[in-house]
């Protein structure tokens, strides 16, 4: 079971649909939760004390610390109500590096995926991206719209043999254990591009039986013409998952710019909570 979850705190309207998501895996799970407060970077990163006179550098920062402490305070209440256990911390540094630093010590890192319209949220370039790519623990990512009471009970699992997926297995495994559905998902390009695995996903099924999980439906798409993150998200809805499990970023990062990758893709048009692993 996860024993420590952390949830990314700041003033955007997402942050109570995540915290909610938070505190029921952390009552499921009987987990202390971290809430990470991780909004804009504080004045001078962008500035310089050169440019904005100190007085008006001290102002911002007592405004935002006023912030900070009504966000905390918000969130402390929810999780006393919900009777979970729970702390804040804060960065000083970007909000991807603050999540990333203090998320370390926990089980499972919250955030949320990009909202532009939400323009209270932390603000920064690709802050769910370097999250992934920099924190070292695996990564749910709650989508901008729609209500999750539920999570983990019916899941899709993205497996296509590589390092980053056999990582997410794991890193998922105390959620699957109490799921009552698991779909695996691989895909392909046409039969005419298909070979025979080396691996036969009998032993895939066996491993995951072997670890209490429920013993999983092996579905099969291809992907040509479709494009690999409308595929599974397809797949995602004609199994009703209200969860995805799937690694992150396979190939470089200049790679997965280059060709479009599908990490990049599927974060533009979840419609479900993923759980991604790198």
């Amino acid at each position: 079971m996860y024993r420590r979850i952390s949830v990314h705190l700041d003033h955007g309207f997402d942050c109570q649909r995540r915290t909610q998501v938070a505190l029921a895996l952390a009552k499921r799970h009987k987990a202390e939760l971290v809430g990470i407060y991780a909004s804009s970077a504080p004045p001078q990163y962008y500035y310089g004390e050169s440019v904005l006179m100190s007085k008006t550098l001290s102002v911002m920062r007592d405004l935002q610390a006023q912030n900070r402490g009504a966000v905390q305070n918000a969130f402390l209440e929810a999780a006393a109500r919900a009777d979970v256990p729970a702390v804040v911390r804060a960065g000083d540094s970007t909000p991807s590096a603050s999540v990333a630093l203090f998320g370390r010590s926990s089980d499972l890192i919250i955030v949320s995926q990009q909202n532009r319209e939400d323009i209270e949220a932390a603000h920064e370039t690709e802050f769910v991206e370097q999250t992934l790519l920099t924190a070292g623990r695996p990564v749910l990512v709650v989508p901008s719209s729609g209500d999750f009471p539920v999570v983990g009970e019916r899941v899709l699992y993205c497996w296509d043999r590589s390092r980053e997926a056999a990582r997410a297995l794991a890193d998922a495994a105390p959620l699957l254990r109490s799921a009552s559905h698991l779909a695996v998902l691989t895909m392909d390009e046409g039969a005419a591009t298909r070979k025979d695995e080396a691996v036969p996903f009998e032993d895939l099924a066996t491993y995951c039986i072997a670890q209490g999980m429920p013993a999983p439906g092996h579905v099969r798409r291809d992907i040509k013409g479709v494009g690999v993150g409308s595929t599974i998200l397809n797949a995602a809805a004609d199994h009703s998952a209200d969860l995805i499990v799937m690694g992150a970023y396979g190939h470089s990062k200049f790679r997965e710019w280059a060709m479009g990758g599908a990490t990049a893709s599927i974060l533009k048009s979840m419609t479900v909570p993923i759980m991604f692993s790198h």
